[in-house]
């Protein structure tokens, strides 16, 4: 089981508006520590180039959320650590996660497309 995880997730810092490269991936947890009580929101773009990005349509993006457009929000106290379950199936090659209220964030990208034996 620990052999799987090593190779089959990648965790990386991240700051809001990066662009992620998640070829090979097909899912992500956002990490993020909440900078101030009050709404954190987390919207998701892609892309295929890595230049134009559009919103992200599939309202099943965030895992066990109904969500419209890519967007999620969820109400927070401050230093709250929200953990947001990402499934990127039907996006692009490149993704952009920008988190407002958020004072840090990690990603961790999951599911490789391809398995080790």
């Amino acid at each position: 089981m620990k052999r799987e995880l090593f190779q089959n997730t990648k965790v990386q810092p991240y700051t809001s508006g990066d662009a992620i490269d998640r070829k090979g991936f097909l899912s992500a947890v956002l990490g993020c520590v909440a900078s101030a009580a009050g709404e954190l929101k987390v919207t998701i773009t892609h892309s295929d180039d890595n230049s134009t990005y559009e919103a992200v349509s599939d309202e099943k993006v965030f895992v066990g959320e109904d969500t419209t457009g890519g967007v999620y929000t969820t109400t927070v106290a401050k230093d709250d650590l929200v953990n947001v379950d990402i499934d990127l199936i039907g996006c692009k090659q490149y993704v952009k996660i920008a988190v407002t209220g958020a004072g840090s964030a990690a990603i961790v990208l999951g599911d490789t497309a391809e398995q080790p034996v």
